[in-house]
């Protein structure tokens, strides 16, 4: 159920526009490709060497893509987000909530949503206040998880009003 393309949805189900730390947790979430994030890298309108050097590199060059990665991060925002700080958890919420947006926007079944948003789960991890999206799942009673999209939208539309907030203050 979870499908991209990823750059796409990212771009369209959630505001402002696409950073490193963004393209750098989308990679390691495996959602893209060393070919899309040189693409992007291609198309951002100041490039700066080591973005330039990520962009250009080529068959065997590529085993170094991870690192040049991070150097182009680091190179534009000053610092490579890691698990668990800041950067990283807003980029994690970002790559989530579009995703979940993403779902909600098609046509599944409660169940059929269900084992998206695990998948998604399983994929981008689940902080705290997504957990009870899902009903609890007792597949030993022979129940599988169910969830009622109209929680889930409720729940996206709590977390906009409360980005909204915060761009106010």
């Amino acid at each position: 159920m979870l499908r991209g393309p990823w750059l796409e949805i990212l771009h369209r189900q959630t505001p402002g526009p696409l950073g490193w730390d963004d393209i750098l947790v989308g990679h390691d979430f495996g959602f893209l490709s060393p070919e899309e994030i040189q693409s992007w890298a291609r198309s951002r309108p100041i490039q700066g060497e080591a973005a330039s050097r990520l962009a250009a590199l080529r068959g065997e060059e590529l085993e170094a893509f991870e690192p040049a990665l991070w150097a182009a991060c680091l190179e534009a925002t000053g610092k490579v987000p890691r698990p668990g700080d800041r950067r990283w958890l807003a980029a994690q919420d970002r790559w989530r909530l579009a995703l979940l947006k993403d779902l909600l926007a098609t046509d599944l079944t409660p169940k059929a949503l269900a084992i998206a948003i695990e998948a998604l789960y399983e994929r981008v991890g689940c902080p705290e206040d997504m957990l009870a999206l899902l009903s609890p799942s007792v597949a030993w009673a022979g129940k599988a998880a169910v969830v009622d999209p109209l929680a889930v939208a409720a729940f996206l539309d709590r977390h906009d009003r409360r980005e909204d907030e915060f761009a106010r203050i």
